[in-house]
């Protein structure tokens, strides 16, 4: 499978509790995203981050998303997925990982 022409991923650090997510984490970024867990955790108790900039979303985008949110409950952060796209919303209802996301 290969990314599109702007398969780039921009992570936002927006304020201390706030993160935004632009571009695409897919099959050909995912290893960059998963690289940039600590970027994206941060060190704060609560972190809400919006996935509304995300371009496309496939099982890969999921997976990255499952291991921030694994990293972040390690950490005791409680996190939050905000404005996630509708089909990585039905992927993760399919997937059954709706809980561990904080999908809101």
């Amino acid at each position: 499978m290969s990314a599109s022409p702007d398969a780039s991923l921009r992570i936002e650090r927006v304020d201390a509790k706030n993160v935004r997510v632009v571009g695409e984490i897919g099959f050909a970024n995912a290893s960059e995203g998963v690289a940039r867990t600590n970027e994206v955790i941060g060190g704060d108790s609560e972190l809400t981050v919006d996935l509304a900039g995300l371009k496309r979303s496939d099982s890969a985008t999921l997976g990255v998303l499952l291991i921030w949110a694994a990293a972040a409950a390690f950490r005791r952060v409680r996190l939050r997925f905000t404005n996630a796209p509708t089909g990585l919303k039905a992927l993760a209802h399919l997937c059954d990982a709706e809980p561990l996301l904080g999908f809101a």
